[in-house]
């Protein structure tokens, strides 16, 4: 039994007799065309080739000509034309080729009288002409057009048969695949001798049509004896009520329109059948009762002879009827993309995009729906995707490649993705858009997948909106799974409600908001926004698929913060926002020196770790990050600048942020971190031991500069990977190197996006010199590590030195030697001797001696207590 769908035929193959007498057979094996058959004409523009192990005629004109060969023939009644031809360019007016069946003369480019087959021509089809003194008359038998489709390979196996009463049939094997499709008949006895029989090229200048001309297995003789009944090759729906039957050749008429000849199961019959007017192979049944839409039926044929009376027995044909849905966004979803299939892992090398149904009870006719870019767009044949089916779109230039695979559709202008991203869209026939898909190399989350050879698979076909986290590199030994479920598929509900993460001012009169996941478009445009203090809003758009950009009624001023609460917004499943839904932002004003300063440093990572710089906004003005750079120093010049952000990231008074190059991996590394403070971005180079970190605004000034080393680590930190190093206090200089200190354990190493667990803001000095805390515990556990020792005087021109001794009055550790002091400052010690060791628990003494040039000095002494943990 064979099966076939609607709008999908199944061929059986064709079994053709055996030729009874052959007045030419040639299929160049002896690697000529003048031994055996002899060929004449233009004997200098053929060749005999071997083509992938089969000697085959080929052109071999370099140019423009208008060519043949010819070889004696005088078959015409009861005669067989057989050939294989391919021609490997795009046919046209000016490129194709004529097979002549029967020709008055050797010379076919002479006025003969015949008739000839053209393959190619503006069409692009097979077609039966009669040649009267050299003129041409198409008989208006011939295949459908552009069959001959291909811009680089056309094989095909050709059969003409001409009966002794004139009557011609044309049948074309499409592929060489051993099974012919009939064109249908044609009468026609205008000519009843022949001399010849040949080919002939017209061939235009164009250079992708040279030497492109393939021939083989030139066969012409009588028709052989027929014994076979016709076989019941296809089946195709037209409507509810009518099956068109294409058989293997011409069917008798009375037989083929006895209805009594025809059985349909279940519960149906034929009510009428006509066989074709001009396809005598192709019958129009009509049913006597409506076909039901997902039913399946099956077609039996009796007794319908050929045209010599050889009847078929029990030829069976399996249907099933499906009145196509129409899809709705989210119904059919972009699946699997193979995007850069090269180095091969094991699928074909070969870019393709596969669609998924994501419902249960609905069919989808594709024909007419497109698949883009952005760029080429891609018209899908006719296809019937079922419920929960699968379907692979490909080019028609790689499909052979796919042929292992089922639910191929293949398109003959399939866009060229890139492999690092590209916006893909599906749209129905009526030009919907029922997905679409912004891809990025990210999105593979492996840095070997990335490179090339695997697909990127979706999920969760049945989320609504397709971004980075429901997409991942496949896991599949062969790199991808066409045609089937994706390998990570997972159905994850998703029942958490969205919140608002940061708001981006654009201008003084727009802002943007941005959402933790995609949101639904059409809440965000219906939303609720109030900003107090209060300013309208003119209009809300959809800014991509987790933000929306607000247009204001008024404009903001300058020095106000704004907070603006959200309501009435869903993200795309329908989760409303609740708690999370206010955010405070304002007009940023122009950073200056001073404003912002790098605040924490990650240059060491743990292995598969990402660096990382905190910045904290120190000033009362509101900042956007926008054009902002960091840069590092290289042989001694600031080199390597990149933007941070071309986004307006507002940076309030007293907030941090957090620049990483994968924010989820620091995320992951540091739980305790404030994720809603993180820009990821490429960043320069930070050396493990040294180096420097160099923050610019965007017109290049120097913001702040931080040249760090290993030295400035907690001298007891044994292992400085996985560690920051924090500031300890914002009001001290940069440069300062005691103004650094090591993230404490007990913070989890780092502080990413909050504030640094050896943070002491400097205090004001009492009088000469102030010491706090004056118990400390330097012990990394980020409460009271270092002791910070601040002094003021009332005059400028001071030098100092800087000493702890300890209870028997030996100097331990000098922390200032003869440097020249400000009006005000502060230097820290974490507790570390001189000699590199850990001070002991006990009280010490810091002795602060300050001298001018007039040799005034002055002398201070404070008492401090150094604590240790108890065991």
């Amino acid at each position: 039994m064979q099966r076939c769908f609607h709008r999908f035929l199944v061929c059986l193959p064709l079994i053709a007799g055996t030729t009874a007498f052959a007045q030419v057979s040639d299929d160049f094996s002896d690697g000529n065309f003048n031994i055996g058959t002899v060929w004449t004409g233009n004997d200098a523009l053929f060749t005999v080739v071997d083509d992938a192990g089969n000697q085959r005629l080929r052109s071999a004109s370099a140019g423009a000509a208008n060519y043949y060969l010819s070889t004696p023939s005088t078959a015409v009644d009861d005669a067989q034309w057989e050939l294989f031809l391919d021609l490997r360019f795009a046919t046209s007016a000016a490129n194709y080729a004529d097979v002549y069946l029967m020709s008055s003369a050797a010379d076919l480019a002479s006025a003969v009288n015949g008739y000839f087959v053209r393959i190619g021509g503006t069409a692009d089809r097979l077609e039966l002409f009669r040649s009267t003194a050299g003129a041409a008359t198409s008989l208006a038998l011939q295949s459908p057009d552009g069959v001959v489709n291909s811009s680089t390979s056309n094989p095909f196996r050709l059969k003409v048969t001409r009966s002794a009463t004139g009557l011609f049939t044309l049948l074309y094997d499409d592929g060489n695949t051993g099974s012919y499709t009939t064109a249908g008949t044609v009468n026609d006895a205008t000519f009843t001798s022949a001399t010849h029989f040949g080919i002939r090229i017209e061939q235009s200048i164009a250079a992708s049509v040279v030497n492109k001309h393939f021939f083989d297995d030139l066969n012409v003789g009588l028709i052989p004896v027929d014994n076979t009944p016709p076989a019941l090759l296809t089946a195709t729906i037209i409507s509810a009520t009518q099956i068109d039957l294409v058989f293997s050749e011409p069917v008798e008429q009375g037989t083929a329109e006895d209805e009594n000849n025809y059985n349909i199961i279940p519960f149906n019959s034929a009510a009428s059948v006509v066989r074709d007017g001009t396809n005598l192979a192709l019958a129009h049944l009509t049913l006597a009762i409506a076909m039901q839409s997902g039913n399946s039926y099956t077609i039996t044929v009796d007794g319908v002879a050929d045209l010599v009376g050889n009847a078929c027995v029990n030829e069976t044909a399996e249907v099933t009827y499906v009145v196509p849905d129409v899809a709705l966004p989210g119904e059919v979803v972009i699946n699997e993309i193979m995007a850069d299939p090269n180095p091969v892992v094991g699928l074909p090398d070969a870019e393709f995009v596969e669609i998924f149904n994501t419902t249960t009870d609905k069919t989808f006719e594709l024909a007419g729906w497109t698949f883009t870019d952005g760029g080429t767009v891609a018209t899908l044949p006719t296809a019937v995707l079922a419920p929960g089916g699968h379907a692979i779109i490909v080019d028609d230039a790689t499909a052979a490649l796919f042929s292992a695979f089922s639910n191929v559709i293949v398109v003959t202008t399939f866009p060229s993705l890139n492999n690092d991203g590209d916006p893909l869209e599906l749209k129905n026939d009526a030009a919907t858009t029922i997905d679409a898909v912004t891809y990025a190399l990210g999105w593979y989350q492996d840095a070997v997948k990335d490179d090339g050879g695997w697909t990127l698979e979706r999920k969760d076909p049945t989320a609504s909106c397709s971004t980075a986290s429901n997409w991942i590199a496949s896991n599949a030994p062969a790199g991808g799974t066409p045609s089937a479920q994706n390998s990570v598929f997972a159905i994850v509900p998703d029942n958490t409600p969205p919140s608002l993460t940061s708001v981006q001012v654009s201008s003084a009169t727009s802002i943007v908001l941005v959402f933790s996941e995609p949101m639904d478009a059409a809440s965000l445009v219906g939303g609720t926004y109030s900003i107090t203090p209060v300013i309208g809003i003119a209009s809300a758009v959809p800014n991509g698929g987790n933000s929306v950009q607000l247009n204001l009624a008024d404009a903001l001023e300058i020095g106000t913060l704004y907070t603006i609460t959200v309501t009435s917004v869903s993200d795309c499943p329908g989760n409303a926002i609740g708690g999370g839904n206010a955010a405070s932002f304002a007009l940023p004003e122009p950073v200056a020196v001073g404003d912002v300063m790098i605040n924490e440093v990650l240059y060491d990572p743990v292995v598969g770790g990402s660096d990382f710089v905190e910045l904290y906004n120190r000033s009362p003005k509101t900042l956007s990050l926008a054009g902002w750079k960091l840069a590092n120093v290289t042989n001694g010049s600031v080199a390597s600048p990149l933007t941070i952000t071309s986004a307006s990231f507002l940076l309030l008074p007293g907030e941090y942020v957090l620049i990483t190059e994968d924010a989820a991996n620091t995320n992951s590394l540091y739980p305790q971190s404030h994720a809603d403070r993180f820009i990821e971005t490429d960043m320069p180079s930070y050396n493990n031991g040294e180096g420097s970190v160099v923050l610019q605004a965007p017109d290049g000034t120097q913001l702040d500069r931080f040249d760090y080393n290993d030295d400035l680590h907690f001298a007891l930190v044994n292992e400085t990977e996985g560690y920051s190093l924090e500031r300890i206090s914002p009001d001290r200089p940069t440069s300062d190197n005691t103004n650094w200190q090591t993230a404490s354990d007990v913070a989890g190493k780092a502080t990413p996006g909050f504030q640094n667990s050896q943070y002491s803001p400097t205090s004001e000095a009492s009088g000469e010199m102030t010491i706090d805390p004056a118990i400390f515990s330097p012990d990394n556990d980020g409460f009271e590590d270092v002791l910070t020792i601040a002094y003021r005087f009332e005059q400028a021109g001071f030098v100092g030195n800087l000493s702890v001794f300890d209870i028997a009055g030996r100097e331990v550790r000098k922390l200032m030697e003869n440097q020249l002091l400000g009006t005000d400052g502060a230097i820290s010690w974490d507790g570390i001797l001189d000699d590199s060791s850990k001070g002991r628990m006990g009280p010490y003494i810091v002795v602060f001696e300050v001298f001018d040039l007039e040799g005034n000095t002055e002398r201070y002494k404070k008492t401090v207590t150094l604590a240790h943990k108890l065991n």
